[in-house]
């Protein structure tokens, strides 16, 4: 579909001025979230000054997909966002996963990576989803730590986003702000500003937007995110599967006024996508929010504007009177007081009691964070002081997140009876190991249930890597099934029809006969080893 006039005429006046990048590398004007299931939409805009895609999703091995591979060459930057990081556990990043970061920020010759100050994993267990921080020091010093680590690695900025949550950390002390600020100035981050979960936090916490704006480093601000929602038994959810509200927009509208330089914006949709006019209407809602910004200068190139001024007369231009005066005596360095040797060694000890107890701390935090996750995806019991509310809404809402990733990867297994109550019994006590692996366990938890189709998914999931492999089973009416790895990489599923029921064989008290696994195929006659 050809975009509507007056959002080219938007761009026109919010995005198409590269003078004003950005120290992100980004120009401001309007940008998206790259998904497959919006790449004709976002192909069709000629507004667009950049998109963003979820890291995890780009296989830096392979070619981009070829709708994005266009918008680069269109000159459109590709920003990667990562969400498995956990730049906020008290472990350091895996080594693994920063190297991938970095791969797809080759592979999309990316200006610069954003990832969120969250935690998704603690001791082992995987949360599933983002999880705040606490906003206290000794937290503030782990992501400090974790941050100058990953940016070490990467070869291109690193922008922060603060995450929406249902919970706060009871021991929350820092302004979130505050937070953001002292953690980008700690480690020379950008940060992107998201409106949505701004407007959660207010929603959720009480916290206010205005402070919150008026304290934020805007020189920093790499870009803006903006996104849906919905309000759910008086928690509001930052779904990105819903209509962004009239507050969030107003949000932005705020933000692009007390912002000193124009900002690039994008629009984050991960599901539930809407029809072309329907996403094109909410992408046209925030250009226009921006077409009304006031005029403002560009943003100043981050590392100029933290640069000291230059004294008048040059760098060299000092009294030479005043340069010997700071010259150091030798006679005087031979005569260092005893004193001052005691006070240093003192400072010495101090400072090493401070490491001590920091140490100390890091290992308390390390527990509280795997307790939480614990309490909220195996089964463990609520973290002292946590308000139990807020407890219950997270762990509704990663359950939910769950079943919905574990329903797309595997959809037979979806549509079998009960699917999402079944699922939500057996993910009780089961940690989350990603859709894939979730989907094969709880299908084998169920498998005697099981028709034909969710079998033989379950088999195209589970086929061993090799170039000639056989999986098979039966469905819960007796029906067997194949599923056959030729070399060369054709894949084939064969499906055998129920054979007769012999009353004097080994059956169950129904008259069918007991379920057989995969691995156990040399016991049936119909079908060959696997």
């Amino acid at each position: 579909m050809v975009v509507a006039a007056e959002a080219v005429a938007v761009a026109a006046a919010v995005g198409d001025d590269r003078s004003g990048r950005k120290p992100s590398g980004l120009s401001p004007g309007l940008g998206a979230g790259w998904r497959p299931p919006l790449a004709n939409v976002l192909a069709q805009r000629s507004d667009l000054t950049f998109v963003e895609v979820i890291a995890e999703a780009v296989d830096p091995r392979a070619p981009l997909p070829a709708s994005l591979a266009t918008l680069a060459g269109r000159g459109v930057p590709i920003v990667p966002h990562g969400i498995r990081l956990s730049l906020g556990s008290t472990e350091r990043p895996q080594p693994a996963r920063v190297a991938r970061l970095a791969a797809v920020a080759q592979r999309c010759q990316a200006p610069l990576v954003s990832e969120h100050v969250a935690m998704v994993r603690a001791g082992g267990l995987e949360a599933g989803h983002l999880l705040p921080v606490p906003l206290t020091r000794q937290s503030l010093d782990v992501v400090v730590g974790n941050v100058r680590a990953v940016t070490a690695e990467l070869g291109v900025p690193l922008a922060l986003e603060h995450p929406a949550s249902l919970l706060r950390w009871p021991a929350d002390h820092l302004h979130p702000a505050d937070f953001l600020t002292e953690l980008a100035e700690r480690t020379d981050a950008l940060l992107v500003l998201d409106v949505a979960n701004l407007h959660a936090d207010r929603h959720n916490h009480g916290l206010d937007p205005a402070r919150f704006l008026d304290r934020l480093p805007w020189e920093r601000i790499a870009y803006v995110h903006v996104a849906g929602g919905v309000e759910h038994d008086g928690r509001y959810h930052d779904t990105h599967r819903h209509p962004v509200p009239p507050a969030v927009l107003d949000l932005l509208a705020e933000a692009v006024h007390r912002c000193p330089h124009r900002l690039p914006v994008m629009l984050e949709r991960d599901g539930d996508y809407p029809s072309a006019a329907g996403m094109n209407a909410e992408l046209d809602a925030v250009a226009g929010v921006l077409s009304v910004a006031p005029a403002a200068q560009p943003a100043p190139r981050f590392a100029d504007s933290c640069r000291t001024a230059k004294p008048a007369g040059g760098w060299n231009a000092a009294p030479q009177a005043d340069l010997a005066a700071e010259q150091p005596d030798p006679a005087d360095e031979q005569r260092v007081p005893a004193a001052e040797q005691r006070d240093l060694a003192a400072e010495q000890r101090d400072l090493a009691v401070e490491q001590r107890d920091l140490a100390v701390e890091q290992r308390d935090l390390a527990v509280e964070q795997v307790d939480l996750v614990r309490a909220l995806v195996a089964g463990g019991p609520d973290p002292a002081a946590f308000d139990p509310a807020g407890l219950a809404a997270t762990r509704a809402a990663l359950l939910d997140k769950r079943t919905r990733e574990v329903a797309a990867v595997w959809p037979a297994l979806a549509r079998i009876p009960g699917f999402a109550d079944r699922f939500a019994h057996y993910a009780a006590g089961a940690p989350p190991r990603g859709p894939v692996a979730d989907g094969c366990a709880f299908a084998e938890s169920v498998r005697t249930t099981l028709g034909i189709v969710a079998v033989a998914e379950l088999l195209t999931h589970t086929l061993p890597r090799r170039p000639f492999a056989v999986r098979t089973g039966r469905s819960a009416d007796r029906r067997a099934v194949a599923a056959v790895r030729l070399p060369g990489g054709a894949f084939r599923l064969l499906k055998f029809p129920a054979p007769p029921i012999d009353p004097g064989s080994r059956s169950s008290p129904t008259g069918r006969r007991p379920w057989t696994r995969p691995d156990q195929s040399a016991t049936n006659p119909i079908l060959p080893r696997s």
